[in-house]
């Protein structure tokens, strides 16, 4: 059953979650998908969904440092792709664990809206996975988790009535 973005947007980020990865898994596909955002501080990334709950639970994710991963994704805006091991040390160099849980390429692309990288997509599958034309795939439904992000805060700007 489809839903309207509208109904779903109404009813809550979780919702939007599922539908990002419903569209992500058929095209391209993944094997770990997750979603990150800045805690209120600024100071570390939340992580908002995960495909896989029992590897990647939700809570908090990274320590932000002042580091070329970080800067690439929330100041330049631009994605990090990387499809084999050697590609993904250069940028987190913890990669041997990532090997272990069977992931070969990774693709972290920041959610910008309104200018601002309000958060990353985090997209692992195996090895050469993120082609250029997979990449587009997943910044075509980067707005999707965009508006999830944004949902996480609607409880925050209610009308108060006087």
């Amino acid at each position: 059953m489809t839903q309207h973005l509208a109904d779903l947007a109404a009813s809550g980020p979780a919702a939007l979650y599922d539908l990002l990865a419903q569209r992500l898994k058929e095209k391209p596909g993944f094997d770990l998908l997750t979603v990150l955002a800045p805690n209120d501080a600024g100071d570390r990334l939340i992580r908002l969904y995960s495909s896989n709950h029992d590897q990647y639970p939700l809570g908090d994710a990274d320590i932000v440092h002042d580091d070329a991963w970080f800067r690439k994704l929330f100041t330049a805006k631009e994605a990090v792709v990387a499809n084999d091991g050697e590609e993904i040390r250069q940028w987190l160099p913890d990669f041997v664990e990532y090997v272990e849980m069977g992931y070969g390429s990774l693709l972290n692309l920041p959610i910008v809206i309104a200018g601002e990288a309000i958060g990353i997509l985090n997209v692992m599958a195996g090895r050469g996975h993120f082609s250029p034309e997979a990449v587009k795939a997943i910044g075509e439904q980067a707005p999707l988790a965009g508006l999830a992000v944004l949902a996480r805060d609607a409880g925050h700007r209610r009308v108060a009535f006087r």
